[in-house]
């Protein structure tokens, strides 16, 4: 499809006409409508279409259209006949009143088109622009992280409806793009077994196993007649990939034995079902689900009137919130928005990222978790005066370590294993200590430092106060999943879910944006309302 260059500059007179008249000044439509050339050019979606082919539907009307409809939380075929019936919207899109619209589904198609180019963050970039170009995000200022849960768009399976179910899309899809091998390898009763979905519901546990088993015998059998004969465009099939895949993970085959793996099965990498493979399984604090984690960043300024979503985006459930700082900060520090002070809470707060935060002059502000080496009885590590930079660590004896090796880490920063050895011989605690021949030995993080501040420093008043700017985030992530159906996704998909969540996010800036100028205005003179 090509780009037309039939994007409307100035709002249609009977359109502007009505819409000046019934939307306040600062509606989130109006705002749009007169400042979206400010937001939006067609020369951002350049490289989403090509120079020859039918015309497209105008990208701008298509991304506005889409942030409308997380706005106000409806599906494609809502939004689309709104886009049609409310001069808002029209206000807002520059079209006349006249204008009659166009079929739902092209707004499946602009997400898709967007994905694949790598365009998805497009939309919420443009309209954290705008608010920055407005004066509501101070640069260098306070920022805060935290996630929540998404659930995926998919039915949780169990073990066996989740192998039953892997084999019918595999054998669908096969049928589908090579029908005659699949009508001279595929047995009749074969295809009868798995051509429709079934549950495990009212089975017996020994059912359970024994059909489990026989699934996995079915899966090894047409996975050997696929490597036997099959084409390669067969065996390309994301179906077939995920069946062989799945197969990997749930059973095991040697010398021609089929068995069922031991549960639990919930590592990262372990497919939850064939419809979404980038589903994963996850429990934080007993709550349990199959989907992603949504991880958000918002300013946190106390002068400010609104605070921003800065950064959002969906990862993989079972991904530990420690493990997304390092990206967070990247994007952050590229986008121009590197805020001096990050506010998180314990599940974010690791020694590497207090390391690395500095090393990028962020203050990472989280409580650090307690020394977590279990030692039933006796001196733990924290009892010992450790000096990284003399090289240098003293037992709670007196006694002073013979040997200290340091041990390197690519990030540049330095660990160290410390001996006492022969310091051990006689020690009237070294039953307790260390009952070993060799005498005590500590490894000692590249982060000891860091941590070993951190937890001297978060129980000082001082800390807790400034720590105080953090669970307002707690608000913005009840907004994003009660208000904006971040709750569950959409899609299926980790790219299509991403989508999701940056389109929510710009809405909700959008949102925000409106009532900040409406509070600005309102403000007395010589209040600071912006940042």
């Amino acid at each position: 499809m090509s780009l037309q260059d039939d994007w409307h500059m100035e709002i249609p007179d009977d359109t502007a006409q009505v819409g000046r008249v019934i939307l306040e000044e600062n509606d989130p439509y109006r705002l749009v409508g007169d400042g979206v050339n400010a937001i939006l050019r067609l020369e951002d979606f350049v490289s989403l279409y090509s120079e020859l082919g039918r015309g497209a539907i105008c990208p701008i009307i298509l991304s506005l259209i889409t942030l409308f409809q997380f706005l106000e939380n409806i599906p494609d075929r809502v939004a689309a006949n709104w886009a049609v019936t409310r001069i808002d919207w029209k206000y807002a899109l520059h079209l006349p009143l006249t204008w009659t619209g166009f079929h739902y589904s092209n707004l499946s198609n602009f997400r898709t088109r967007l994905i694949e180019q790598g365009e998805e963050r497009l939309v919420f970039e443009r309209v954290l622009e705008w608010v920055r170009s407005l004066g509501f995000v101070e640069k260098h200022g306070k920022q805060r992280t935290d996630s929540t849960h998404i659930i995926a768009c998919v039915e949780r399976l169990g073990r066996l409806e989740l192998a039953w179910e892997t084999l019918r899309t595999a054998l669908q899809a096969i049928k589908e793009c090579a029908p005659k091998w699949y009508e001279g390898v595929i047995p009749a009763a074969f295809h009868q077994a798995y051509a429709e979905r079934q549950s495990d519901w009212r089975l017996s546990k020994e059912e359970v196993k024994a059909k489990m088993k026989e699934a996995g015998g079915d899966g090894f059998w047409l996975l050997d007649r696929l490597d036997e004969s099959a084409s390669e465009e067969v065996l390309g099939l994301a179906e077939v990939e995920t069946l062989r895949e799945v197969w990997g993970q749930q059973f095991k085959r040697k010398d021609g034995k089929v068995t069922v793996r031991k549960p639990p099965i919930k590592g990262k990498g372990i497919i939850q079902t064939p419809h979404d493979r980038d589903a994963r399984w996850a429990d934080k604090r007993g709550n349990d689900w199959v989907g992603y984690r949504l991880q958000v960043s918002e300013t946190a300024e106390e002068t400010a009137v609104k605070q921003f979503i800065t950064d959002i985006g969906a990862v993989n459930a079972n991904d530990d919130d420690s493990e997304t700082v390092d990206e967070i900060q990247r994007r952050l520090i590229e986008r121009d928005l590197k805020p001096d002070e990050h506010y998180v809470d314990r599940g974010y707060v690791s020694g590497s990222n207090l390391a690395h935060s500095a090393d990028r002059e962020i203050e990472l502000m989280g409580r650090a978790l307690s020394d977590t080496r279990r030692k039933p009885e006796g001196y733990k590590q924290s009892d010992f005066e450790i000096d990284m930079d003399g090289q240098r660590a003293i037992c709670p004896e007196g006694k002073t370590a013979e040997k200290w090796y340091e041990r390197p880490q690519p990030d540049g920063h330095v660990g160290a294993e410390i001996q006492f050895r022969g310091q051990c011989k006689g020690c009237s605690v070294r039953a307790q200590c260390a009952p070993g021949k060799s005498g005590r030995t500590l490894s000692v993080s590249p982060y000891h430092r860091e941590l070993a501040e951190r937890r001297a420093e978060q129980d000082t008043e001082g800390f807790k106060e400034k720590m105080k700017h953090r669970p307002a985030i707690e608000g913005t992530i009840s907004e994003l999943t009660r208000k904006h159906g971040m709750r569950r996704a959409r899609y299926r998909g980790k790219g299509k879910t991403r989508l999701q969540a940056l389109f929510t996010g710009a809405a909700t800036n959008l949102k925000r944006l409106s009532q900040a100028l409406d509070l600005r205005e309102q403000a007395p003179v010589g209040v600071k309302t912006g940042v």
